[in-house]
């Protein structure tokens, strides 16, 4: 059964490049460009297995309340959160991890491996 994501990044170059490189692990990708636009495909109650979000976004809610949100309403699912700058751990909600931009490839592979050890 391969993983679905929750890709959040408003940059529609990175959120495509980030989506591309993801599904060719086998995810199932579901993209958008906003945390607003996130909320509601959570809310759809599609499956997720994991939540990558940038920070810094338009919109009502920004990626570290979104991550929050995710972590009290979603509890099981595993969030990686991204941003170019310097990230405070004690700011992130429990179980989640931080990935500082510009990331790698490998290093959005890892990150992501490591959150969904199922993938390949």
């Amino acid at each position: 059964m391969c993983p679905t994501i929750l890709l959040v990044e408003d940059d529609d170059t990175v959120r495509e490049l980030a989506a591309d490189a993801l599904s060719m692990l086998g995810a199932h990708m579901i993209a958008c460009p906003n945390a607003d636009v996130a909320l509601r495909e959570l809310e759809r109650h599609t499956p997720i297995n994991l939540v990558l979000t940038d920070i810094r976004m338009p919109g009502q809610l920004d990626g570290l309340q979104l991550a929050n949100l995710v972590a009290k309403r979603w509890p099981h699912v595993p969030i990686i959160v991204t941003s170019g700058n310097r990230m405070d751990d004690d700011l992130l909600p429990p179980h989640a991890t931080f990935l500082a931009k510009p990331w790698t490839l490998e290093t959005l592979y890892q990150h992501v491996q490591a959150r969904l050890p199922d993938t390949r």
